[in-house]
């Protein structure tokens, strides 16, 4: 068995050494894998680094001269692959030196989906540009001006050395973010196997993921459509799972983000959203239309789980899908309340099909009482109220 690890750059050249001198560092034989780079067009002398660079494993890279989204990058690796398996891994990243050995250990049973820490973070470059949220951080990292005066943008706050030995991870952090602290959460309840989870593609986040190529190639590789910041991950995840592949979470696997000055661009996840809601607008994806537009509605995240149980065991039953209709309906409707601009009164984006809401209350509530649906009723009591502002 082979792997292939993906890598797309932009911009990001002395964060990418970084990367290619911990795969440099594996613990495993370097016959079983190769590193493809595709330079996504970038302006800082990536190409140049790449080609001076002394890899020990079989190393290919390509450049890309105009950058039509990250989506586009891994597909290009994609199609240079020739591994069994393929190792999604961002430019930014810093793996252990067991990376490659225990992503492809899970890989011993067929068609798994292995998923590992997200979270982990550490400062490796001073950046002029940084929030001013981490400057406690680089107060204490950064030499003062009378021992180093002539720090400037971009210089390393970690050597070499440092990852060669492993001892840059004591300086490494847990990003506290509402999205990880989700995601442990999910794992404390339904442990690495993901058991009794029916949401695992929200761990599938590709500077920490691997899959086999010939799913990948299967199922459409990345969706190219997605070419600003957010989601392209997701939707092939989204794929991956429900075509019938088995995901699993090792919290082993550690690979750490080097923290950077950000690229994301509000607007272009507000249009991601919207590209993702309208590519599966149908009952069979409500999970995924529920996940997208997680924060506006007021629908209870901790319950996705038990809600898309609910929407499955309800998706089976004929009777119900007029329900399950008017429950997407509505969560779109909160949806092009977000995405439309130049809207002062959202109260005007309402649904497009005819719904009589006092009957649907009432449906709702005999959902509760006689056939004990709890998560899809609160779930949809939740959305009349917020699309129809009515208290009942």
């Amino acid at each position: 068995m082979k792997a292939s690890v993906i890598i797309p750059a932009y911009n990001s050249k002395e964060r990418l050494y970084y990367n290619l001198i911990s795969l440099n560092n594996q613990d495993c034989d370097f016959n079983i894998f190769e590193v493809i780079v595709v330079d996504n067009g970038s302006n800082d002398n990536t190409l140049e680094m790449l080609q001076s660079f002394k890899a020990k494993f079989d190393f290919k890279f390509v450049r890309l001269e105009k950058n039509r989204g990250i989506a586009r990058g891994r597909n290009e690796g994609i199609r240079r692959a020739v591994g069994d398996i393929l190792i999604f891994h961002d430019s930014d990243m810093i793996a252990s030196r067991d990376f490659i050995t225990r992503h492809l250990k899970n890989h011993e049973e067929k068609d798994i989906v292995v998923c590992g820490i997200p979270w982990k973070r550490i400062f490796t470059f001073y950046y002029k540009e940084l929030d001013s949220n981490i400057k406690n951080y680089l107060a204490e990292t950064v030499p003062k001006q009378d021992e180093k005066p002539d720090i400037i943008d971009k210089s390393p706050l970690i050597d070499v050395e440092s990852i060669i030995d492993g001892s840059y991870i004591n300086k490494s952090f847990d990003l506290d973010a509402e999205f990880m602290r989700g995601l442990k959460n999910i794992l404390k309840n339904h442990n690495e196997e993901l058991k009794d989870y029916h949401l695992p593609w929200r761990f599938f986040i590709t500077n920490n993921a691997s899959a086999e190529r010939n799913r990948v190639i299967e199922v459409g590789m990345f969706d190219e459509n997605i070419v600003g910041y957010g989601f392209e991950d997701y939707d092939l995840g989204i794929r991956l799972y429900k075509s019938g592949s088995k995901f699993i979470f090792d919290k082993n696997i550690l690979s750490v983000h080097q923290e950077h000055p950000t690229n994301i661009n509000i607007v272009e996840g507000r249009e991601n959203i919207n590209y993702i809601c309208k590519k599966y607008n149908n009952n069979y994806f409500l999970d995924v239309i529920l996940v997208c537009t997680s924060g506006l509605t007021s629908i209870n995240e901790y319950d996705f789980n038990e809600l898309t149980i609910d929407i499955n065991n309800m998706s089976a039953i004929s009777y119900f899908r007029p329900l399950l209709d008017i429950f997407l309906e509505l969560l779109q409707t909160c949806r092009r309340r977000y995405v439309i601009e130049g809207v002062t009164d959202i109260n005007k984006v309402m649904p497009t099909i005819g719904i009589d809401v006092n009957k649907l209350i009432m449906e709702v509530k005999i959902l509760r009482d006689i056939f004990g649906i709890k998560y899809f009723t609160e779930a949809m009591l939740a959305l009349i109220r917020d699309v129809y502002n009515v208290s009942y």
